[in-house]
């Protein structure tokens, strides 16, 4: 999401005690190590918890509330985090379309 006039959406992510820089420019995203200058969100937790959000399996809510996640910043933003990351397919796992006789 690009909030402002076509700027760019800086998230800083917590992890432990690493730091990750996550920007967002249309429908590109740079992922960097590191703190960024400036963030629009702040996300802190374990990589099991930020997992779960990232791919919509936990609500950012219920992970704040359980204290298993730290958020700073504009929440409209953070609810958009949820959106940016497909869920990935073990590999064999692909569903086909239909059997084969």
């Amino acid at each position: 999401g690009q909030p402002r006039g076509g700027e760019p959406t800086t998230y800083a992510v917590r992890v432990g005690a690493e730091v990750f820089t996550l920007t967002v420019s249309g429908r590109a995203l740079d992922i960097a190590r590191g703190e960024p200058e400036r963030a629009d969100v702040e996300f802190s937790a374990e990589m099991a918890t930020l997992r779960a959000v990232a791919f919509g399996r936990e609500p950012i809510a219920k992970a704040e509330h359980d204290g298993t996640l730290s958020v700073t910043g504009d929440r409209a933003l953070a609810g958009r985090f949820t959106t940016m990351f497909r869920v990935p397919v073990a590999a064999g796992t692909a569903r086909r379309a239909s059997p084969q006789p």
